[in-house]
């Protein structure tokens, strides 16, 4: 068995590779690094759209939406009342939009037609 020596076998461990395999090994360890971000991305972008999706209930229609409407219609029927002084704010508060608004919500329904011009 022919052994190397050591400085045969050291230069035959540092030879540099070619500039075609060091191209392809860098494309290597990009493109994993690409797949290995889209992939956390997509996975983050999914879990976050899931979780979106379970708050946004009022969407699911069928029994499911029913049941949640009688739920939380029962549970406003069994809460105590509002203190008057907070029923007063809340119904002038009301009021003042109510008095804001007007003149566009008439005006889309077609209840207040703009009076004609007068000429002088």
């Amino acid at each position: 068995m022919s052994e190397m020596s050591d400085d045969e076998l050291t230069t035959a461990e540092a030879k540099p590779l070619p500039p075609l395999q060091i191209l392809f090994v860098k494309v290597a360890i990009i493109t994993a690094a690409i797949i290995a971000v889209l992939y956390c991305a997509s996975y983050f972008f999914e879990s976050f759209i899931a979780s979106k999706a379970e708050q946004l209930t009022f969407l699911k229609g069928g029994p499911a939406f029913w049941r949640r409407i009688e739920t939380k219609l029962y549970s406003l029927a069994d809460e105590p009342d509002l203190p008057p002084e907070k029923k007063k704010k809340i119904v002038d508060a009301l009021h003042k939009l109510s008095i804001k608004y007007k003149p566009y919500v008439d005006t889309l329904s077609g209840n207040d037609a703009p009076a004609p011009a007068k000429n002088r």
